[in-house]
């Protein structure tokens, strides 16, 4: 059956919104491939370009990304099947098909945020999308992101430090060689959480994909966190599905003179909820989910990047060429420095951590968090 809906997808496209009209008209997508073309053409839900590719009945290209996926432990997962997120089901343009990788959260039953914005982050960005995805995942809630350089990492990284859930939004297929730098970050996330993706495993990111690819990552949360966002931000894309879709948006207030927060600022002009500390966040939801969201432990651990500290200033105190030793980073976090032996690295170079690439890529997230190296291009860091 799901072949199918595979050959549909690409029928029709992503984003339409006469899917579930579709659906609903012939029960599911085998039924619509059984359909003679005047009974299709009858419907009036088709384009005549749509017609026309209706008519080719070749299921080798679904077939193909069939294999594709089994090979590469892709599931995939088809509007109504019982794994299909009902949250994701019900706005006006759901995907036909979802393919994951790693273990899809129960998005319907435990509470997840959405944590979005630039790439070219300030540094208050970044400590506060760690501390934020750090917190909310600490506290069980799951943690929604796109997994783009910048805020997007952030996040993630936080989430995985936790050692709670985070999910992935891609805006291409899940095998395309897309923001390779990230590569690490994808591995980690599908490892503890899932990579998502409405596009079959190849299929190329564009300027396109992406836009498309937020209505996603807003209708799988509860709500949506815009860190900060220009005039012309991407995040306010997401901000605006999420309105759309009924969802929450929460934005952190910042001086209306800074360039980078004037997206943001006209967001709170127009309604969105101020987000001064995660336990605003907390604090709206946690009537509704009593038993997943636990407080108590989310503020169990200290750590020092949190959205209120805005002068922030650290020390770290050096012995022995260049060990550290500093009480806010983990045991992780400290191998790590302890084994690096070049001003620019790559993650791959750094050798003796004998760590997971899940627990190297939290570390070099939490060294670059604490100042003491930052991301270069290529995949690179350097120490500071």
């Amino acid at each position: 059956m799901i072949k199918y809906y595979i050959w549909l997808q690409n029928v029709l496209g992503v984003a339409n919104n006469r899917i579930k009209e579709i659906l609903d008209t012939f029960g599911n997508a085998k039924n619509v491939y059984n359909s003679d073309f005047n009974t299709l053409k009858n419907s009036r839900l088709f384009t005549a370009n749509e017609l026309k590719k209706l008519n080719d009945k070749n299921l080798k290209v679904a077939e193909d990304i069939s294999i594709k996926c089994r090979k590469n432990n892709i599931e995939i997962i088809v509007l109504g099947n019982d794994k299909y997120p009902f949250c994701l089901s019900v706005i006006d343009n759901p995907p036909l098909v979802l393919y994951v990788k790693g273990n899809l959260p129960d998005f319907d039953k435990i509470p997840s945020i959405a944590i979005v914005g630039p790439r070219k982050v300030s540094d208050f960005g970044k400590r506060a999308a760690y501390s934020l995805g750090y917190r909310l995942a600490k506290s069980g809630m799951t943690v929604v992101s796109g997994g783009a350089i910048g805020t997007d990492t952030y996040a993630h990284a936080g989430a995985l430090k936790s050692g709670g859930t985070t999910a992935l939004v891609l805006g291409c297929g899940i095998l395309y060689d897309y923001l390779m730098e990230n590569e690490k970050l994808r591995e980690a996330v599908s490892a503890n959480g899932a990579l998502i993706s409405e596009y079959p495993p190849d299929f190329p990111a564009s300027r396109y994909t992406f836009p498309v690819r937020n209505r996603i990552i807003s209708a799988l949360s509860l709500g949506t966190v815009v860190i900060e966002a220009g005039a012309k931000s991407g995040s306010l894309i997401t901000a605006r599905h999420a309105y759309e879709q009924g969802r929450d948006v929460f934005v952190i207030p910042r001086s209306p003179e800074e360039k980078q927060f004037s997206g943001s600022n006209e967001l709170l002009r127009d309604g969105a909820k101020p987000l001064i500390d995660a336990s605003d966040i907390f604090n709206e939801y946690i009537m509704r989910f009593p038993d997943k969201i636990n407080i108590e432990k989310a503020y169990n651990d200290k750590i020092i990047n949190n959205i209120k500290t805005e002068n922030y200033k650290i020390t770290k105190k050096v012995e022995n060429n260049k060990k550290i030793s500093l009480e806010t980073l983990s045991k992780e976090a400290k191998i790590v420095y302890n084994c690096l032996d070049k001003q620019k690295f790559l993650p791959e170079e750094i050798l003796g951590t004998n760590l997971s690439s899940s627990q190297l890529l939290c570390a070099l997230g939490e060294l670059e968090m604490e100042l003491i190296i930052k991301a270069l291009p290529g995949g690179y860091f350097e120490i500071i």
